[in-house]
Order: structure tokens, then sequence, then C-alpha cells
């Protein structure tokens, strides 16, 4: 069997171990890792030169820490499988490229486009609370479903089309780990801090909006102050275009409203974990709205495409996120920044008020370095929550928060990062750092202030 067709199977084998966990909880561990070290045996010789470099040294380091410390094989296992919730959210949230695709989605969004927008800088801020919503329950799936939607429309009206939308989704992203319930680094928040969801939920969701707010006058004032230069804003839609641009944008909305009762309907009955619930219900929908093409002349041809292609652009990603998975197990199973928990303990201490700037300052360092803001936002929070700082736990809560947020900007191998710059065909470090670094330094000082005011 060709080394592709085992990635892609062990992907789609990968993603339904991990639905499958929601209603058997005793999924062998053994077999993911089986399935794990196909994937990464036979997708690194298929990864691109750059990927390749990073994967390397995250294994190589990732395996050296864990054989230092004389790790147990469970470790070893558990380490390697553990960002692989991350690799089977990604294919199962491929497959909105589906119908998105049959159904020619991107026409709608053109037709939006030319109808509702005026200036780059208003379509931009559009682009970002669509991706902002979409985040709050796609988490990683989001950069696929966006690509699709935008992508067509914006290469014909928006010079550096890639930079816009790699922006947008970036930044829409990591505004809406605020308030989501459901996002892992919101649940590490609220369990270092003790603090109540429906506490955080107002200053957060403000926070939030404050940053995309931001973003939108950033761009406007910096670069994106231009009419819209599209070759057919002129052009009256036919009225056969607009109502096909009101049926699909109920679609869409109806889409939206479908993945949000079903998870709900899951989390109410406490069925599965976070990654689950997310799973499941993109299964359903994305089931739902392939039958609703089930008779498009395009159906079969986008299905084998999707396998020729759709799946295979995963490969670079999945394996590098084995990778990095070793490594942050080996650095959480170690408990390597445990040992330095003492020192910077006393050094922060000794700076007192000043390190309510400089904590959020360590920890985008630390993620820009690579290490997962999972294992951060525990460390750095219990060291900011033993302080006695004249802060309340919801600023301290909001503070770990927007160091995450950040971190899931400017790190060139943050997870949303990885993914835009894959599937946009560009390099991480311009996503993270040419494009994105300006804002991130404005929003970084916003954010401190707000979380400092917030009582």
């Amino acid at each position: 069997m060709h080394m592709n067709n085992i990635c892609k199977i062990s992907i789609i084998l990968i993603a339904l171990l991990h639905v499958f966990k929601m209603f058997v909880t005793a999924i062998s561990l053994p077999l993911l890792f089986f399935l794990t070290l196909l994937l990464l045996i036979f997708g690194f010789p298929l990864q691109g030169k750059g990927f390749r470099k990073i994967t390397l040294f995250f294994l190589l380091t990732g395996a050296a820490i864990l054989a230092y410390y004389q790790m147990p094989p469970d470790a070893w296992m558990q380490s390697l499988v553990s960002m692989t919730n991350v690799i089977a959210i990604i294919a199962v949230m491929q497959l909105f490229t589906l119908p998105i695709e049959i159904g020619g989605y991107s026409r709608t969004v053109g037709y939006w486009l030319r109808k509702s927008f005026k200036k780059e800088s208003s379509l931009f801020f559009f682009s970002m609370a669509v991706t902002h919503v979409f985040s709050s329950f796609l988490l990683f799936g989001t950069v696929p479903v966006m690509v699709s939607l935008f992508s067509g429309a914006l290469k014909d009206n928006i010079p550096n089309y890639k930079r816009f939308l790699a922006a947008a989704i970036v930044r829409g992203y990591a505004m809406a780990i605020f308030w989501t319930p459901g996002a892992v680094i919101m649940l590490l928040a609220l369990q270092v801090t003790n603090v109540a969801w429906f506490d955080l939920f107002l200053p957060g969701f403000l926070l939030s909006q404050l940053g995309l707010f931001t973003s939108y006058l950033f761009e406007h004032f910096t670069r994106l102050n231009r009419p819209i230069s599209s070759t057919v804003k002129s052009q009256e839609a036919s009225p056969e275009e607009t109502l096909l641009a009101y049926r699909q944008s109920a679609h869409i909305v109806l889409v939206v409203l479908g993945l949000l009762i079903l998870v709900a309907f899951f989390e109410f009955f406490a069925l599965g974990s976070g990654t689950g619930r997310i799973l499941l219900a993109g299964l359903i929908v994305t089931g739902l709205w392939l039958l609703y093409y089930r008779n498009h002349a395009q159906l079969g041809g986008a299905l084998f495409r999707h396998w020729e292609s759709g799946i295979a652009k995963a490969v670079d990603l999945s394996v590098l996120f084995v990778a990095m998975g070793l490594f942050a197990g080996a650095v959480d199973h170690s408990g390597i920044l445990i040992q330095f928990q003492p020192a910077m303990q006393n050094w922060v201490n000794q700076l007192g008020l000043v390190s309510i700037v400089v904590i959020p300052l360590i920890y985008i360092l630390l993620a820009i370095t690579g290490i997962h803001p999972f294992i951060l936002i525990v460390i750095l929070g219990k060291i900011l929550t033993a302080l006695s700082l004249p802060l309340s736990p919801v600023s301290i809560a909001l503070l770990l928060l927007l160091a995450s947020s950040v971190s899931f900007i400017v790190s060139p191998f943050a997870g949303m990062v990885l993914m835009t710059a894959k599937f946009l065909n560009v390099r991480p470090m311009d996503v993270a750092i040419k494009w994105n670094a300006a804002f991130c330094l404005l929003f970084l000082v916003e954010g401190i202030i707000f979380a400092c005011l917030w009582k």
C-alpha cells in the first residue's frame, strides 16, 4: 500500500477512535499508539522540508527528555498520542469543505462582498467575525472551512489575499478562547484560578470584542483603508443569484445553529469530552449537509478529490502534531518546569506588581520556543495565583487567557498558525510574526490594562 494511503487511513482511524471514546471510554491506548506510530513512520518522509525540520526537532528533544528522566513505556505512549485529538478535529472538520465546494458557497460570499462591503477593512472585520463565531465550536477545524468559504471570493477582490485571510483567521480564532466554554485553554484557566465560567464569561467576551475591534482599527489605519478592487462590483445580481445567496446564507446559519445545539445537547447529558462532542456534532451536521447534495453531479468528484488531496493536506500537520505531542508530553511527565517553579516564584515575588506584565511576556516567549500553552497556563497560573497581588481571581484568569491568545497568534509552532500557513501555502513565520506581531503587541498592552482594571 502506498505510504500516502497508509497515512490517510491512519488519520481517519485516529479520528474514529476519538469519536468512539464518547461511547466506549476504555479505548485501547496501544491501538491509538500503533496508529499514531504508523502515521509518524510513513508520514515523516512525505513532509515538506520545512515541516520535517521542525518535526525532527520536537521528536528528538521529546525523546531525549523522556530517556533522560527514564520515563516508563506508558509515559512514552501517552506523550506520543497526547495531541491526536487535534488530528481528529482536523480530519472531521475538513469534511465541511465538501458541501461548501459542491454547493459553490464562495459565490454567496462574493455576493455579500459586492453588496455589503465598500472597503477592505470592513470586509476584514466581517471575515474575522465569521471566523470568531465558527471558532467557538469548530476550534482547529475552523481553518479549512474558512479557507474554503472565503478564498474564492477574496482572490478576485483583495491584493495579497493570503495575508488578509491569514490575519483574519488567527485573530478571529484567538479572540474566541476568552469566552468559549469548550476550549481546553479556558477549562485549564478556570481550573487553575478556581473561577466559575459564568463569572469569567462577561469580561472575557468584552475583552474578545475589544481585540476584534482593535484588530479592525489597526488594519483600517495601517493598510486596508482602500475600496474593494472588485472587477464585478458594479454588476447587478440577477434575481436567481440573489435567491441563491439568501438560500445558501440560510444553510450556513442552520449549520452553525445545528452544531451549537448538538454540542450543547451532548454537554447537557455529559456525553464524552469536549473534543468528542465537537467531533460527533461535526460528523452529524456534515453528514446531513452532504445528504442534501446527494444527487448533485459534483458529489462523486468532490469525494474523490478529498481523498486524493484533501486528507493528504493534513498529513504534514498531523505528523508535526504527533512530534509536538511527544515533546509536550515529555515536558509534562518529566516535571521539568515544576523544578524551576520555586526559583521563578522567588524571582516573581521580588518583582511584585511588575510581574503582572512579566508573567504574560514569559508565557508568550516560552510558547514561541515551542512549549505548549496547555502546559504553560498550569505552571505559570499556579505562580500567579500564589502571589499576593491586588487582583481578583477573574483578573488573573484574564491575564492567563490573554497570554494564551497572543501565543496562539505569534508562535510559529501554534496549531492555528501552522494550519493556516499550510492551507494558504505560506510560511508560518510570516503568519505569526510578519503579519501579526505589531497587532499583538498593541492588544497585549490593552489586555493587561483591561484585566487589571476589571474587578
